[in-house]
């Protein structure tokens, strides 16, 4: 007889571990308080998914662990979706004053990879024509990838739904599922006194419309309080992030002054066409984070119990590995290759040289 599973949390990495248990063949049911999509850290996301941009914050075998999600994502969005992944690499500019930390960047990528080029103001003008000459040098990145966050969601629940799985608004706990399931999966992300180990991290993305530019892939314009984003979406919208704010706590949706002066202080800074953009959204939203930013699976045997959490700004990159541990084990009792990436025991800065 098939195991029977309780997903709560119908954000990226809920969604991800249901969709894995059901392809596996297993009895998967999603517990959403909000309406599907839910308002959270994973429909108010850049999406994007650049390994090789975060070696800041990801060790090396987490940077592998993402080219896998890219792969995963190449894979089973299917043809109705397709359209939702930029494929196409990342830029990476600085501004004159701030060019020593595109250098200082590009110190540690020959230690993960030499699939990446220093480019001029000529090849930046070819790869994006819209940017103009300021931008002398730049580095290029074609492994990395972009999602629409909102699409990546409704895709993965339309794939659930055709291996037989649900999603249910309903607010729960572990404890009112733990007698109907043979198995409780816990990816709430950042609920207060579940998990004290477990921060807030406040992220603020804005929604820019501007019909006198174009970009073909995610541009990263290195700043020096956070890496910020310019990503294009369909219909000539740009979504700008990404503000990190420490240690946050609640989740009200909305975006500081100051952020949103430097977001789009970034985007103008880009192209002065952004002055006469028109803003169409401004949020926020509360991103689960451990002290290391790195994920935990936590696993209650006695209580076929198992909490998921702490993807940080990882969700969309590494939620596709995370997702397909947890499915594993919940149909073979066993630890994957890849389930010791989120045992906690990478707990140090990342070092490349």
């Amino acid at each position: 007889m098939s195991k029977s599973v309780a997903v709560i949390g119908a954000g990226i990495l809920g969604l991800n571990a249901a969709y894995m248990a059901a392809k596996r063949g297993l009895k998967v049911c999603v517990f959403e308080k909000q309406d599907f999509p839910p308002a959270n850290a994973s429909s108010i996301a850049g999406g994007m998914l650049a390994p090789f941009s975060e070696i800041d914050t990801l060790p090396m075998k987490f940077v592998q662990a993402g080219l896998k999600g890219i792969e995963f994502w190449r894979d089973n969005l299917g043809e109705d979706f397709s359209d939702c992944l930029q494929d196409t690499g990342s830029l990476f500019i600085a501004h004159p004053e701030d060019k020593h930390m595109l250098e200082r960047f590009a110190q540690h990528l020959p230690a993960i990879s030499d699939n990446w080029k220093w480019v001029n103001a000529k090849e930046i003008a070819e790869l994006e024509p819209c940017i103009n000459n300021k931008f002398g040098r730049g580095l290029y990145i074609p492994q990395e990838a972009n999602i629409h966050p909102l699409q990546a969601l409704e895709a993965l629940a339309h794939k659930l739904k055709q291996l037989g799985g649900d999603i249910i608004k309903q607010e729960t706990t572990p404890k009112e599922l733990n007698k109907d399931y043979d198995w409780v999966i816990d990816c709430r992300g950042y609920v207060p006194d579940i998990d004290s180990n477990l921060r807030g991290i406040k992220g603020e993305i804005i929604l820019l419309e501007n019909k006198e530019f174009e970009l073909k892939r995610p541009v990263r314009l290195m700043h020096p309080r956070y890496p910020l984003y310019i990503i294009p979406r369909t219909n000539n919208i740009f979504a700008v992030g990404a503000s990190v704010i420490e240690n946050s706590n609640t989740d009200d949706g909305l975006v500081f002054l100051r952020s949103a002066m430097e977001l789009m202080s970034a985007a103008y800074s880009l192209h002065p066409s952004f002055g006469e953009a028109k803003v169409l959204d401004m949020s926020s939203a509360i991103r689960p984070a451990y002290l290391d930013n790195l994920p935990r699976i936590k696993i209650d045997g006695q209580d076929k119990y198992i909490r998921c959490n702490g993807l940080f700004r990882h969700g969309y990159l590494l939620s596709p590995v995370m997702g397909n541990c947890v499915a594993h084990y919940v149909e073979t009792g066993e630890e994957n290759e890849d389930f010791a990436l989120f045992s906690g025991q990478f707990n140090s800065a990342p070092t490349y040289s």
